[in-house]
């Protein structure tokens, strides 16, 4: 049975509003303005209205009530069949609500509504945002804080290069404390074609921090045929740790083969478009990038700032799957190619340095590289449930093939008198693969390995422009290092590593120590697979 107020509380309802106006007609002090006069006149007049709204919408919904009421009663009195007398049919159709019910109900439901709880004036009532999405759509802007500090002790100098190849502008983690890289991440729908995200990365250098835009793209939504199309600054989706943002990564800092082939990960602005098959039980993923090529890092690629043509293009396929309930795997395979061009204005510039540090040459370098990359995951958690274990098994291949023509400063009395170098070629392969195992809830433990071979290379110039510099050809450092963290909630995390590694040449070997924390603040969005 339904609710169905009686004229009593409508009609007292009514009463209350007329009673309204005398209240306010009042002298409310000894000496009124003409002002307050006005006010109360306008409030009268306001009150009036809504009392003579709401009794029209009450005599209608009275009307309404007794005329549903008088059909009920006249098909009530009506001769009904038993309905265990009928075929299953016909029974199921009288134990179901008659039209007329269902709008007797819906009539009480909306009479309950008004009567229970009168509205505010319209005064107080809140604009909505514009309907940007379509309809029923409400924009959202989501924010994510990603605080990172950290501690190290290292017994060797983090901001000396590598050996063994051309210095490629990586970044170490400083000794002592430093802030890390803290990240602000604003993302959203802009409307029902497109979202957008900006990403703000405040990090230290040096003594003084620096504020970056790490990323800002737009990106299609809905696309038919799985096909997405994105523009902007961005990581490019090769490989599989290059998209990652830091506080995703399972170690405090890179794998060395990132390091010495692009100088950290590849960020850089330009446009994506990427194809995701429609399969159930497979993923299978196709795309490509076309890039500016100059992304910042120095001696990688060059400044191709304010030129027309963009020289980096990259190739990606992906492709995993569940095997059962515990296990899942992703397997992938990228291409990436950049050219400086010809012109002695895109070259890019290497800073050959000592031991000390101290810069003793410059190169100039006009070619491309080739990149190809070969990477895989593999995933374990009992019944697909990650809370209490884990494992992931993860690692990536790199092909790396430099080659072109190379000028050197190298004791130079004027500009006629530098040695010029030919025939330039450096290949690089190196690789990583890590493991870590969830063994109790919110404690993980994990162990990496990364090795670095750069063969005998060849510069075109002569020895003494190499000599006492980090290049030499045929060094391969190798490291190791484990870690272990703990994550209160999926909020909070610390983390403890230990790493031993001979980048820096043969016979010395850098100790490290270093100690993490990464906090977020606001909602946090699930990490890519």
């Amino acid at each position: 049975m339904f609710y169905q107020p009686s004229r009593a509380h409508l009609r007292t309802l009514a009463h209350a509003l007329c009673i309204a106006p005398t209240v306010f007609s009042a002298p409310l002090y000894a000496q009124e303005t003409p002002d307050v006069q006005t006010q109360i006149k306008q409030i009268q007049a306001s009150l009036g209205q809504i009392k003579s709204d709401y009794e029209q919408r009450i005599a209608v919904l009275e009307q309404q009530v007794q005329q549903l009421k008088q059909q009920n009663q006249q098909l009530a009195q009506r001769t009904q069949p038993s309905v265990s007398t009928l075929p299953i049919a016909e029974a199921k159709t009288l134990a179901a609500p008659t039209k007329t019910q269902q709008r007797l109900a819906k009539a009480a439901a909306i009479e309950n509504s008004i009567t229970a709880v009168a509205p505010p004036p319209a005064a107080a009532a809140s604009t909505p945002l514009p309907n940007l999405g379509g309809q029923n759509r409400s924009v959202e802007l989501g924010a994510e804080l990603f605080i990172d500090a950290k501690y190290s002790a290292q017994s060797q100098n983090p901001q000396n290069a590598y050996a063994g190849v051309l210095p490629n502008g990586a970044e170490g983690v400083p000794r002592g404390f430093s802030i890390g890289e803290t990240e602000l991440s604003l993302k959203g729908a802009v409307d029902n074609l497109f979202r957008a995200e900006a990403r703000f990365v405040l990090e230290q250098e040096g003594n003084s921090t620096a504020l970056k835009t790490e990323e800002l793209y737009a990106e299609t939504l809905g696309l038919p045929g799985g096909t997405k199309l994105k523009a902007g600054k961005y990581w490019s989706n090769v490989g599989y740790l290059n998209d990652k943002h830091p506080h995703e990564w399972d170690f405090v800092d890179l794998p060395l083969v990132y390091k010495q082939v692009f100088g950290g990960q590849l960020n850089e602005t330009g446009a994506q478009l990427s194809w995701l098959a429609p399969t159930d039980n497979m993923l299978f993923k196709l795309g490509g990038e076309i890039a500016q090529g100059s992304n910042g890092y120095t001696g990688t690629y060059n400044s191709n700032y304010n030129q027309n043509k963009p020289r980096l293009g990259t190739l990606f396929a992906k492709t995993g799957g569940d095997i059962g309930d515990a296990h899942s795997w992703q397997g992938g395979v990228s291409w990436v190619r950049a050219t400086t061009g010809n012109s002695s204005a895109n070259q890019a510039s290497y800073d050959l340095t000592n031991t000390a540090g101290n810069t003793i040459n410059t190169l100039n370098f006009n070619g491309g590289n080739t990149t190809w990359i070969a990477d895989f995951v593999y995933r374990w958690a009992p019944f697909g449930n990650p809370k209490a274990q884990n494992f992931k098994l993860q690692g990536e291949m790199f092909w790396n093939k430099q080659s072109g023509s190379m000028t050197s400063n190298f004791d130079c009395g004027d500009a006629g008198q530098c040695v010029q170098g030919s025939n330039f070629a450096q290949n690089q392969q190196g690789f990583y693969t890590q493991g870590i195992y969830q063994f109790i809830p919110n404690w993980r433990f994990g162990y990496r390995y990364d090795r670095v071979f750069n063969g005998t290379n060849s510069y075109g110039l002569p020895t003494a422009a190499l000599t006492n510099s980090q290049i030499q050809s045929g060094w391969n450092p190798v490291r190791n290092t484990i870690m272990m963290d703990w994550a209160n909630s999926e909020y909070s995390l610390i983390r403890l590593q230990l790493a031993r590694d001979n980048a820096f040449g043969p016979g010395v070997y850098n100790n490290a120590l270093y100690l993490q924390y990464i906090m977020s603040l606001g909602a946090h969005s699930s990490h890519k697979y």
